[in-house]
């Protein structure tokens, strides 16, 4: 294949124009190193013409990711164009285009801290702790049926299934689902609702729903798809916070290092309720409380970036790098130090949570953002 036949097919899969098959032969010839510099080249004639006004499509960002950063993961990129890819997803500070330096990956940071970087990505971790205390490490547990008393449990990987038979209908029995940082796990409870827990998170709940309620309890953060059943609302309890619903689609995020706690709802209608007062959302609307203070506060948001990280991504709008790096500690399992003044960033844009650690902060570094890796610490500066 001559040159001008990836500038072709490189132009057709930013207009989003290509087909599946020219899709899979760009990425091929991406591949091959006597195509760099070449790409190069036609990244920067995007940039140039880009102009403030223009943003890349979310779209074309979202399938270069996909395809470069895990689709193709079994065929090793070149370093400089795994990131070129994932930079494409990542707007850069305040302006509306993103910005791509030839030498961006030959920092010194990066350079003396690349031993350092080869940290990977969380994944499918948690354990079950049961009513009687004992625990099971889902890690170490084959795919497949586990009984354990009266309890009947499906296993496939990051999805663990509750078969609703309780041999006691009064009485409730509850287990505990934790993720460490770096872990993530799906639940579908007994009545069939679905729930996605982040990192660092753990929720409670019966092996079985009894009397006319179903609720459960949340620390750090989750994603709930709550099956209809009007005779038997679903309440989630946070701390002093409750939230009643009858079926519908939402998140919670009620993490300990964070300031509120934020209850976004994408679909139906929830009531969220404190000691003093209570208020209802509609879709579109986030509802926050501040740990300080019981009054809620609605607003309107972006659902894609509340749930992004369900879906695979960090998505950011205009966020600082203090909550960028709370999640990237939380997901790749690192502490965060600042070296003096915290850098003054707003960052928009999107970033697999399949990428590699040092993928993410080369991404960042493109900012003015420096880091330190030490071992399981990361020190920005």
């Amino acid at each position: 294949m001559g040159i001008s036949r990836l500038e072709y097919l490189f132009e057709c899969y930013v207009s989003l124009k290509c087909s599946l098959e020219e899709e899979k032969e760009l990425m091929r010839l991406l591949n091959q190193p006597e195509n760099e510099v070449f790409v190069q080249t036609l990244i920067d004639r995007i940039i140039k013409n880009t102009g403030s006004e223009m943003e890349v499509p979310p779209e074309v960002a979202a399938s270069i990711l996909e395809n470069i950063l895990r689709k193709n993961q079994q065929k090793p990129f070149f370093p400089w164009i795994k990131v070129a890819a994932a930079a494409i997803l990542f707007v850069i500070g305040t302006t509306t285009y993103w910005i791509l330096q030839k030498n961006y990956i030959k920092t010194d940071t990066v350079k003396s801290s690349e031993k350092n970087l080869l940290i990977a990505p969380g994944g499918n971790h948690a354990t079950l702790t049961m009513s009687d205390g004992s625990t099971l490490v889902l890690d170490s547990i084959q795919n497949g049926k586990i009984q354990y008393g009266g309890t009947k449990i499906n296993k496939q990987n990051g999805l663990l299934v509750f078969n609703g038979i309780s041999h006691h209908p009064t009485i409730a029995s509850f287990n505990t689902l934790t993720t460490p940082r770096g872990g993530q796990y799906k639940l579908i409870l007994s009545d069939g609702s679905k729930v996605w827990l982040n990192a660092s998170s753990s929720l409670r709940f019966p092996t079985s729903f009894t009397g006319n309620q179903r609720e459960v309890e949340l620390i750090g953060e989750a994603y709930f798809e709550v099956a209809k059943n009007k005779a038997k609302p679903f309440h989630v309890k946070v701390g002093n916070m409750q939230v009643n619903v009858l079926g519908t689609r939402f998140n919670i995020n009620a993490y300990s290092d964070e300031s509120s706690i934020k209850t976004s709802l994408l679909e139906g209608s929830v009531k969220i309720t404190t000691e003093k007062e209570y208020s209802f959302l509609k879709p579109g609307q986030q509802g926050v409380i501040n740990k300080n203070k019981d009054k809620v506060e609605i607003r309107y948001v972006n659902m894609d970036e509340v749930i992004a990280w369900k879906n695979g991504l960090f998505q950011f709008e205009g966020a600082d790098i203090t909550t960028i790096m709370k999640q990237i500690g939380r997901w790749y399992d690192v502490d965060i130090e600042y070296a003096g003044t915290v850098p003054s960033r707003l960052f928009e844009g999107k970033i697999s949570r399949d990428a590699q650690l040092s993928d993410v902060l080369k991404i960042l570094e493109l900012s003015n953002v420096k880091f330190v890796v030490e071992g399981k610490k990361i020190i920005v500066q």
